[in-house]
């Protein structure tokens, strides 16, 4: 994004060609951070980090070469903004990288009235280039965002063919496998894994994924035969189909959501995870008073422990769990031909630009509401007597997410980045899927037609032709727009922050 409004003074410039190295000390620092994350949390958080900065210099590129190519002057062109790591000079412009990775900014000169100019430089400014060279500069960064989009798509039609429609997919098709297999369920302790294709289950022929969900949920706690193919051989199991709770069963729980499944209760002990009749038998002698409960989280689908929960009512045992046996299907689809893939490509481009377009407004609203609901807790919960303010809050945020998983909110970079090393852990498909959608995204933000976004410089471009008449060259002042301009950023940065902070504490779910 072009930094439109602070004055700049150009000042000299390098001779042509000649490079200055500069903080090689800082540059060496910044590759070591890199590297550590990679060792120490994981390598798919430094891939989709990376895939994250080439995807913003690839923006400040398209502005950079719509500059240069419209005879503009070009003095800074960095990642990152703040402290300067390390840079050098070529010709009149200043290329590096900066400390804080939140960004970019290529600086051209003349972005407005208030830029200061040496009168030398002033015809190689923006603002004295006509209006089809402003707006070039102005959307080239968005366009370099639907470039990556669009050879994202492509790829990964060549390399996966058509996403397949889940919904559709687990009501008709018959040819799954099991995409993914839960920690501590009954498909695990089975031998399941991802890849495996379930053939049959308590002797009945499995179908369609709907199909075999309603065989699992109507036998919570019982022990089935389970006949499935791995690795092209035929495996006899048992399984004991696990019990996770419905809302009615939740309901009288406060701490426990729908979809949580047990797996110990502090002061209870069980050679293995307690049924809800042990469970229920446990907590009638313990109504309202705190207890310890280790559940696999509804939202996360691994293990932890929910302290302090309190039981102020026992549901009817018939209606309070589900069955649960653990797995994702995955459907197959074939790889595009390159012409197939070509002609999918700007289809399904097109109509994804209308929809994030006409949606954006709505997706605006609505998700930063719901940044709002994870910071401050549901409106709809109410603690109870005996927990903490930690224990209330954290009850909230799970109900929240168990309400919609998915819940449609606005995320940090943080966010997006820990959806991206999800995507990475999950395979090539979901990376492109996810790179694919956050260009688009960002391509489409960035053309709202407010200061100091690239939309905003089209709006002020446009208004100045149209005011243009009679051969005047009208410029507009731009010091009229900072106190809206400062809104704007003052906004970002607000939401930017609300955004990270439900991100640290309440995570959304990759899927």
């Amino acid at each position: 994004m072009t930094q439109p409004i602070a004055p700049v003074d150009a000042g000299p410039t390098e001779p042509e060609g000649e490079v200055i190295q500069q903080s090689w000390f800082g540059l060496v620092a910044l590759i070591g951070g890199i590297l550590a994350i990679g060792f120490l949390a994981a390598w798919s958080w430094v891939i989709i980090i990376l895939a994250l900065v080439v995807m913003i210099a690839m923006h400040e590129l398209g502005h950079y070469l719509a500059a240069k190519w419209s005879g503009m002057m070009v003095t800074e062109f960095f990642i990152g903004f703040g402290p300067k790591i390390w840079s050098f000079h070529r010709g009149e412009t200043e290329y590096g990288i900066k400390a804080i990775w939140l960004g970019a900014y290529v600086r051209i000169i003349g972005m407005s009235s208030l830029d200061v100019v040496d009168p030398a430089d002033e015809p190689r400014t923006y603002r004295q280039k006509s209006y089809p060279r402003r707006l070039t500069v102005a959307v080239a960064g968005s366009a370099m965002h639907f470039l990556m989009a669009l050879g994202l798509l492509y790829a990964l039609f060549l390399t996966n063919g058509r996403p397949v429609d889940q919904s559709t997919a687990a009501g008709q098709a018959q040819g799954w496998t099991l995409g993914s297999v839960s920690v501590d369920s009954a498909a695990s302790s089975a031998g399941l894994v991802p890849g495996d294709k379930l053939l049959t289950f308590d002797s009945r022929n499995v179908t369609t994924f709907d199909a075999f969900g309603d065989l699992v949920r109507s036998r919570a706690g019982r022990t089935v035969e389970v006949t499935y193919s791995h690795d092209g051989s035929k495996v006899d199991s048992a399984a004991a189909i696990g019990e996770r709770l419905t809302k009615q069963g939740a309901a009288g729980i406060d701490g426990l959501i729908a979809g949580d499944r047990i797996l110990a209760v502090e002061g209870l002990v069980l050679d293995h995870a307690p049924t809800y009749a042990e469970f229920a038998a446990y907590a009638a002698d313990h109504l309202d008073e705190p207890l310890n409960v280790t559940v696999v989280d509804a939202r996360t689908g691994k293990p932890g422990v929910v302290d302090g929960v309190i039981v102020n009512r026992l549901a009817d045992p018939t209606v309070a769990t589900i069955g649960f046996f653990g797995v994702s299907a995955d459907y197959t689809s074939s790889p595009l031909g390159a012409v197939d893939a070509a002609g999918a490509t700007f289809t399904t481009f097109g109509s994804f630009i209308k929809d994030v377009t006409l949606a954006f407004p709505k997706a605006l609203t609505g998700g930063l509401n719901g940044a709002f609901d994870g910071i401050l807790g549901s409106r709809s919960s109410s603690p109870q007597p005996g927990n903490s303010l930690a224990a209330a809050r954290q009850l909230n945020l799970r109900r929240l997410d168990s309400t919609n998983p998915n819940e449609n909110r606005i995320l940090s970079i943080y966010g997006v980045a820990g959806l991206g090393a999800a995507a990475v852990e999950n395979g090539l498909a979901d990376t492109l899927s996810l790179l694919f959608v956050i260009n688009i995204f960002i391509g489409v933000f960035n053309l709202i037609p407010l200061l100091p976004l690239d939309g905003g410089h089209v709006a002020v471009a446009t208004y100045e032709r149209l005011r243009s008449i009679g051969g005047r060259r009208y410029r507009v002042d731009a010091a009229k727009l900072l106190p809206l301009t400062y809104v704007v950023v003052l906004l970002l940065v607000f939401v930017g922050g609300v955004t990270l902070l439900r991100d640290i504490f309440d995570p959304v779910k990759f899927g």
